[in-house]
């Protein structure tokens, strides 16, 4: 039989290709990781070995001496342009998570009946969570904590990533204004191996672009203009959780552009081409928890604005 000499070429090509695949999917190359994970610390002033900008916005005082000196908001890992000002568009938010909160079941139970009226029994547990809860068996977040209690007290299905769990929780993280984060990732039990657990999984690659959540927010990328985002390290941003996100929201979110923390790490999955994790779950529980045990040491500040639209770091 006479083959044409396309089809030996093809062949032959085909050949060398087959004979360069690994033999079985086990030899296929594993995920690895991003350069940095060893230098983590459960403080935000860890800062110092990624960006080396702690000095800048560490606190109040610093931020404004920073901008005083002439620094500009990529020289101050963009720390500056949303951690120090409060967001008044947000209170409307959390005023709808305040009537959620007070809503009654058909027994005449609200939130307020065991956390007091104005969540008075909830001031400052924001700082301190996740936690773990020994009832469930689990290192929960808050709007994991927010979906037990409502379906167990009050029977209401207030699932994570739900327009009441989530604006009840953008309440109660504003009961924490101003609290010092402090998340215990030192000492041997849960709260360690799953802050451990996420320092892994934020530094470790996958999707379709092979990023990790470090690809955006360790250096160099952190700190650069990044398509028109102005990414910053990991140290200290989880004081600022939940946010108020005008004007971005996911398709089909109802939340008034409120992002809790676990909402945050879904949508830069999404963007990320990463496959987006399930909120609450044990995976996305320990991301936050090493993102909040990340920000030790700061103070909480709710509400601020993601896009606060300040463009004066330009200048």
């Amino acid at each position: 039989m006479n083959i044409p000499r396309k089809l030996k070429l093809l062949a032959f090509g085909a050949c060398l290709a087959a004979a360069a695949l690994p033999a079985s999917a086990e030899e296929y190359p594993k995920f690895d990781y991003m350069p940095g994970k060893e230098l983590a610390i459960p403080h935000v002033s860890g800062d110092a070995k990624f960006s080396n900008t702690y000095q800048y916005w560490k606190d109040e005082k610093a931020l404004e001496d920073a901008k005083k000196s002439g620094k500009m908001s990529h020289e101050m890992n963009y720390k500056d342009f949303r951690w120090a000002v409060k967001s008044f568009d947000a209170e409307g938010a959390i005023d709808i998570g305040r009537g959620y909160y007070n809503e009654k079941n058909a027994k005449g139970q609200s939130c307020a009946s065991c956390h007091g009226a104005e969540g008075k029994k909830l001031k400052g547990i924001y700082a301190n969570y996740p936690a773990y809860n020994k009832r469930l068996k689990r290192v929960v977040t808050v709007p994991t904590q927010i979906k037990a209690c409502a379906t167990e007290r009050l029977g209401f299905d207030w699932k994570e990533n739900t327009r009441q769990n989530t604006l009840i929780d953008f309440f109660v993280g504003s009961l924490s204004d101003g609290k010092v984060v402090k998340i215990d990732a030192t000492s041997p039990g849960p709260i360690k191996a799953s802050y451990e657990r996420g320092r892994d999984l934020f530094f470790k690659r996958g999707g379709h672009f092979n990023f990790a959540c470090a690809s955006c927010h360790t250096p160099p990328a952190a700190g650069k203009y990044l398509r028109g985002q102005r990414p910053t390290t990991f140290f200290g941003d989880a004081a600022q959780y939940p946010i108020y996100h005008f004007p971005y929201s996911l398709p089909g979110d109802d939340f008034e552009y409120v992002f809790t923390l676990q909402h945050q790490i879904k949508s830069c999955q999404i963007l990320s081409r990463i496959y987006p994790g399930e909120e609450g779950s044990p995976a996305m529980t320990d991301i936050e928890v090493f993102l909040k045990a990340s920000a030790n040491g700061y103070k909480m500040s709710v509400p601020v604005a993601e896009y606060n639209m300040d463009t004066s770091y330009l200048d």
